[in-house]
């Protein structure tokens, strides 16, 4: 071998450990991400539990879905499938451990939070199709009435904090 292609290689063999180093850290920002939001959470009681156990992170690599991870994944699974418009559930207890009934107010899939978030995460297109992106969502279409109508907090301080979380997770490559 001449010294061009030992470069090359060299080149080649440093760019693979980069990419694994930056999947890496992103993996763990995911993970930061959505672990933030369950701990922000306020304004709002949990009735089924589809809210907190969906909230999820998607990490694409040149626009394809590479790692999934979601706050179900390491908390109490919900009790039910969400309500949708009109429907109405008593639970004794809910999710929370308080006895109450609620009505839905809004459209749903009637399906579980967390397969809504992977689904979304799933088929979503970033706009980047060379590079990192990273996604969050939660997997309950009244998300944002929660924050809307009792000034909730389901993720817009995560949101708002995406980029300290970013930064405060890097770490020189050793």
């Amino acid at each position: 071998m001449n010294n061009n292609n030992l470069f090359d290689a060299g080149m080649k063999k440093a760019g693979e450990i980069v990419s694994v180093f930056v999947y890496d850290y992103l993996v763990k920002v995911c993970e930061a991400l959505v672990d933030d939001a369950v701990k922000k959470k306020r304004g709002w009681s949990n009735f089924t539990g589809n809210t907190i156990t969906s909230y999820a992170c998607g990490l694409y690599i040149d626009g394809r879905f590479s790692y999934y991870y979601c706050s179900g994944d390491n908390m109490p699974q919900p009790i039910r499938a969400k309500l949708t418009e009109d429907e109405y559930a008593y639970l004794s207890p809910d999710y929370d451990g308080k006895d109450r009934g609620l009505r839905g107010t809004m459209k749903t899939d009637g399906d579980y939070g967390e397969n809504l978030s992977l689904n979304f995460l799933k088929t979503y297109k970033p706009d980047c199709n060379n590079g990192f992106a990273i996604v969050m969502c939660t997997g309950t279409e009244y998300s944002t009435y929660l924050e809307n109508r009792n000034n909730a907090n389901v993720l817009t301080d995560t949101f708002q904090k995406a980029s300290n979380i970013l930064f405060s997770n890097l770490k020189p490559m050793k």
